[in-house]
């Protein structure tokens, strides 16, 4: 039981020193940008913004076409299911009427 704990404990420290090299190797890169180098970022920020922004807009206009097809669609259920309603219940009299005769 004694050895597998040192194992145990070998690895996590060879994992710890690993972790501290990656990190210090990432912590130890040059990230000097150039003035040149900031505006190309910044145009091509603002690029992705507007291509976003169309993508968006043009995604909000599928949207409210759908939802304008499904309430044009809502309304002429309600109407076809009044008609309905209608024609059963005008049966439904012509049944008793001829019943009662």
């Amino acid at each position: 039981m004694g050895g597998e704990r040192k194992k145990v404990f070998v690895g996590l420290m060879v994992a710890m020193i690993l972790g501290f090299a990656v990190y210090f190797r990432l912590w130890t890169i040059d990230y000097a940008i150039s003035s040149d180098d900031t505006e190309l970022i910044r145009r091509q920020f603002d690029l992705a913004n507007r291509e976003a922004s169309d993508e968006s807009a043009e995604w909000r206009m599928k949207y409210d076409e759908e939802v304008e097809r499904a309430a044009k669609c809502d309304k002429q259920l309600v109407e076809v299911c009044m008609l309905l309603s209608l024609l059963i219940c005008l049966l439904f009299l012509a049944v008793l009427h001829t019943l009662s005769l």
